[in-house]
């Protein structure tokens, strides 16, 4: 009985997903599922989600779930998101810098489909190197996605921590190294061999000509350089200063996530107000509260308390052991799969690791098995057809996604060697 419950669940869960059924009702459906084949009695189940629910971790999760939706949603709708890009672009002072910090930064705020919102950014941008449009989109999209392994405030990583107990900052300095791909890998592969603006000038018209159009550029560019750059950090640090804020709190004060965010939200507005900028509306407010995910928080952490108490994937994975697969190679391959179906890195996360990251294991084995779990399921996520950023990207640019595909085979094969790497050191220990 658990065992057909177990199928169904995850045949359920993964069918749904495809569908773009909402978060909350594929895991209300799927818990459900695993409750009533779990042969508990009823008072028993009732009794396992509630403290699910009522558990200070889950509180915690969904109350910074929800505060990272109005922190964006303030951000977007006053402007001030559009004023910080355009600050750090300034102060950089080098377009290929750019086209890799705005889509990072826009990439802090999590919307659905939200690389979208830098593709205009990246577009205008990339015209000053002449990119084709396969290749501002798939830079839009890699440098983007750097973030989830390395800003403190991502729900997937907060979401990870909260179902192994393990810090953000914990599981941040052992799951760097995939960020590094995705921003150098993606850089020497869509960026190195682009010329700068002045090198595009010296190759246009008589030779007399482009040299000296491409000096007056140099001289111009040297010139306000200084003072763009100092203008460029300070609306950074004005437009920026809501985000810097919270980051300080929560990541030096050690503040709960959501109480830092409502901190930064207060900021906001005070600086909104200030500024005469439009703030949004109640409405606006409360979709960006992201009602229906914070609610599917609350179950999946009831979905982690029935997986964590079958028998069945115990069954499973020494079964998969005593035939020569390890665990290690399943917790690489059963993401990749499942996340690439559905392109949910979150609902493939929030299934997978309760399954295979042993409780009883030692901290270097659980954060070995969570870094092979969480870069899998994001590979299969980056690069699924269904996900939203992509499908969107695509659209923006009027590309294909094999288009995108062939520009960002290096990123996928950059992840199969860090992948590869954290396998050999897990099997190790």
């Amino acid at each position: 009985m658990a065992a057909a419950g177990v199928i169904l669940a995850f045949g359920t869960l993964l069918y749904l997903s495809i569908r773009g059924v909402a978060l909350y009702i594929v895991m209300f459906v799927a818990t459900t599922i695993m409750a009533l084949t779990s042969g508990l009695p009823h008072g028993e189940i009732l009794s396992v989600v509630w403290r699910s629910f009522s558990d200070p971790g889950t509180i915690q999760l969904a109350l910074a779930v929800m505060s990272i939706g109005v922190f964006s949603t303030v951000m977007r709708q006053s402007g001030f998101l559009d004023r910080t890009v355009s600050g750090l672009t300034s102060f950089l002072g080098n377009v290929k810098a750019a086209i890799m910090a705005v889509p990072a930064l826009v990439g802090t705020m999590p919307v659905l489909g939200g690389a979208a919102l830098s593709a205009p950014l990246v577009d205008k941008l990339g015209q000053a190197l002449a990119l084709p449009p396969d290749t501002k989109a798939a830079a839009n999209l890699t440098f983007r996605h750097g973030m989830f392994f390395v800003f403190p405030f991502s729900t997937s990583l907060i979401l990870t921590s909260n179902l192994t107990g393990f810090p953000v900052p914990r599981l941040i300095a052992k799951m760097w190294p995939m960020s590094l791909v995705l921003w150098g890998v993606g850089y020497f592969a869509l960026l190195h061999r682009v010329p700068t603006a002045g090198q595009l000038l010296s190759d246009a018209g008589p030779r007399g000509e482009r040299e000296a159009a491409a000096t007056k550029v140099d001289e111009g560019m040297e010139r306000d350089r200084g003072q763009t750059r100092l203008l460029g950090l300070k609306e950074f640090l004005v437009y920026g200063g809501p985000l810097l804020l919270a980051l300080t709190l929560g990541m030096a004060l050690k503040l709960p996530l959501w109480l830092a965010l409502f901190f930064g939200i207060g900021v906001a507005v005070l600086l909104a107000l200030r500024k005469g900028q439009p703030l949004p509306s109640k409405a606006a407010l409360l979709k960006g509260a992201n009602p229906g995910q914070v609610l599917a928080m609350f179950w999946i952490m009831a979905f982690k308390s029935f997986v964590e108490m079958t028998p069945v994937f115990r069954a499973v994975v020494d079964r998969a052991t005593a035939i020569g697969i390890s665990p290690a190679l399943l917790a690489i391959l059963l993401p990749m799969v499942f996340g690439y179906a559905n392109a949910s890195q979150t609902a493939t996360i929030s299934v997978l690791i309760p399954i295979f990251v042993p409780a009883s294991a030692s901290e270097a084995v659980r954060l070995g098995f969570i870094s092979l779990i969480y870069g899998s399921s994001f590979t299969a996520y980056f690069f699924s057809p269904l996900h939203m950023c992509q499908v969107l990207t695509c659209q923006y640019y009027g590309v294909g996604i094999p288009a995108v595909y062939k520009r960002n085979w290096p990123v996928f094969a950059g992840f199969l060697v860090v992948l590869g790497l954290f396998y050999l050191s897990l099997v190790r220990l």
